[in-house]
């Protein structure tokens, strides 16, 4: 985990960059106590397939569920039919907790980095 006291953003491996076969991983949340923002950075370079991501959110840090609609204007999916790259952003946390839950639809090199920050006013739902 790197902090950047300038900026007051939290930046950290989310789900380090590997060769992923076809399945479902989960990266590591993001606390939001203190109503801080949240964005995930997704990067897939050798590409077989898709990958999606969608954002899920927790009141505990145990027990996630997808993020259902826009309502907290939050980016809830992304998906990649190609090699790139996609970002799903937390302006107003749900809950306390959000990840990112990435299917691939085949063998794909990708990873997700983590950004928590700038301090805001918005405090998430509990």
């Amino acid at each position: 985990m790197d902090y950047d006291i300038g900026s007051n953003f939290t930046i950290s491996e989310g789900l380090s960059s590997l060769s992923r076969t076809a399945d479902t991983y989960y990266t590591a949340s993001i606390d939001h106590k203190g109503g801080v923002n949240g964005s995930y950075f997704l990067s897939c370079g050798t590409f077989a397939t898709s990958c999606v991501a969608t954002l899920q959110h927790s009141a505990d840090d145990t027990t996630f569920v997808d993020e259902a609609d826009t309502t907290y204007k939050n980016t809830v999916s992304v998906t990649l039919t190609e090699a790139g790259s996609g970002q799903i952003k937390v302006p107003n946390p749900r809950r306390r907790y959000t990840r990112v839950k990435l299917v691939l639809g085949g063998t794909n090199v990708c990873g997700v980095t983590n950004i928590k920050g700038p301090l805001d006013a918005v405090y998430p739902q509990s």
